[in-house]
């Protein structure tokens, strides 16, 4: 598993003087780093010598230089990570959308929470998330993450709300605190 050719055994097509220059001509970081260490084993250093003069694990420097094994120069490059494929169809996001937009039945704040979304998930289509998995949720569907402001209780009366507001300070150049009304929701619905 460790054992990888080196020296000019290592990326036979390619010469050092090819490596180096490939390695001046980079500018995205990583690339370089993984030429460098394709440059360090064309000249016949161990692993354990290259991972300690990069400072990277011996076996990110094995996954590095397999990768030229395999695909020659182009192994500097990452390769794009699919992931796992999403648990709810594209008809069944459309749907959920559309709940979405209609508001929490038993919430009058008119906003949902992560805890009743993942409950309609998992009532209506029996898929269950977790609670980091609802926020990506949220935001692939165009909304943002909101919390109400809280108000207490007894302060019912606009004058109470006036007076606690900041007013101007001509001393420091503070404005005035505006009131904000904070929408449901960010993008725009559809007609």
């Amino acid at each position: 598993m460790w054992q990888l050719e080196k020296g000019d055994m290592f990326l036979q097509k390619t010469s050092l003087k090819e490596l180096k220059r490939l390695y001046k001509k980079e500018t995205n970081s990583k690339a370089k780093l993984r030429l460098l260490a394709a440059i360090h084993r064309k000249r016949g250093k161990s692993m354990d010598i290259i991972a300690e003069l990069l400072e990277k694990p011996r076996t990110t420097i094995h996954g590095w230089l397999t990768y030229f094994q395999e695909r020659g120069i182009s192994g500097k490059d990452s390769i794009k990570q699919e992931g796992r494929p999403c648990k709810l169809s594209g008809k069944q996001r459309k749907e959920l959308v559309k709940q979405l937009e209609k508001g929490p039945p038993r919430n009058s704040s008119g906003l949902w929470t992560t805890k009743e979304v993942r409950n309609l998930i998992h009532n209506k289509y029996r898929v269950l998330y977790g609670r980091t998995n609802m926020w990506k949720i949220f935001i692939a569907a165009g909304f943002t993450p909101q919390v109400p402001r809280k108000k207490h209780y007894k302060t019912a009366s606009i004058e109470d709300i006036e007076r606690f507001k900041k007013t101007p300070s001509k001393k420091q150049g503070v404005t005035e605190r505006k009131v904000l009304l904070w929408p449901q929701k960010t993008r725009q619905l559809s007609a």
